[in-house]
Parts: structure tokens; sequence; C-alpha cells
């Protein structure tokens, strides 16, 4: 500190300084002290992510779950749907096989009656890691007549239902005897 330049201080008047500051070189260990987080404060935030991560995990598994077997349940019923508009198309039965998880449409087609692939293969324990398995019955091969109705060998008085799981989750399709895919619940 220095005094101010000019009159001198009166024996009891107080003097009058004023100070200059000059920036200080900080010392390694007074440095380290000031910059960064504590221990307690990084350990705060860890706890901190790892509570909402255990609270969000079950929740996206779920919705991945329930994605993946709305995305199945959709294929499905579009190869239903293929298969009965190939055969309205073309005047021609037509057929959906089901040989485990795999799913093909064939259409006969031409002069010598041959049979033509319209859809698939689709494969749904490869492209989404579903299960499909046929209830009460349910055919693994479903053919339409030229008119797009169903012409399979099974009784009518129910539909035909078709599971589909994925996890700890299922779904069913259900298909009527018109052929037409029925809404969830399998009623009309």
């Amino acid at each position: 500190m220095r005094e101010r330049s000019g009159s001198t201080p009166s024996r009891g008047a107080a003097r009058v300084t004023e100070s200059i500051h000059f920036p200080v070189a900080m010392s390694p260990n007074s440095r380290r002290s000031r910059a960064g987080y504590s221990m307690i404060e990084l350990l705060i935030v860890v706890v901190t992510l790892a509570v909402l991560f255990a609270m969000v995990a079950p929740r996206v598994t779920t919705i991945r779950e329930s994605s993946t077997l709305r995305a199945g349940r959709q294929q499905l019923a579009s190869a239903f749907s293929a298969a009965r508009a190939a055969a309205l198309h073309k005047g021609r039965p037509s057929a959906l096989i089901i040989n485990g998880n795999e799913i093909t449409v064939r259409v006969r087609s031409g002069l010598t009656n041959s049979n033509v692939r319209v859809y698939g293969p689709l494969r749904f324990d490869v492209s989404l890691g579903i299960t499909l398995e046929q209830l009460g019955g349910a055919p693994d091969s479903v053919a339409y007549n030229a008119r797009g109705m169903l012409s399979n060998d099974v009784g009518f008085d129910q539909p035909l239902r078709y599971r589909l799981t994925y996890g700890t989750k299922s779904d069913t399709l259900c298909v009527s005897a018109a052929g037409l895919i029925l809404p969830k619940g399998c009623t009309l």
C-alpha cells in the first residue's frame, strides 16, 4: 500500500491509502483445490444418473417389445391382405403358406397353372425376433379362392387365430371366414 501524495496528514487525521492489486501467481496446490469438482459432487451426479437409468430402463424394454410386436402383427396382416388381393387381382386362387416362422404368398398364374411368389419369404424370427404359432387348429396354409374368400376346409364358426410372441409379450391376429383381418379381440 502506498500513501496518497499531496498534503501530509495532520496529527489525528486518518490516513488515506489506496491499494494496488497485482495478480499473484497461484501455487500448484491452491490451483488444484479450486479447479474442478469434488469427489462428493461427482458421486452425487453418478448416483442420480444410476437412479434415473434404473427407472427408465424397464420402460424402454416394454416400449421396444410393444413396437416390435406391433410391427410383426402389421407384417402378418399385410401378408394375409397380399394373398387376398393377389387372388382378387389375378382372378385365380392364392395361398399364404406358413412354414415355422416364415411366410410366403403364392398365386396360380398363367396357362400352365404355375405358382408365382408374390410376397415373401418373410422370416419373423430373423427380421424381428418374433415367434409365430397357429392357435386352435389354424392351418399352416391359408387358401383364397378367385373371389378373395377363404377356401380352407376348416370350420368357420371361429376365426383363424395366429399368435405372435416377442419377449414377454404376445399378440393375436384373427382372420374371418371372409378372409378379412379382424380388429383386436377377434370380433366384428
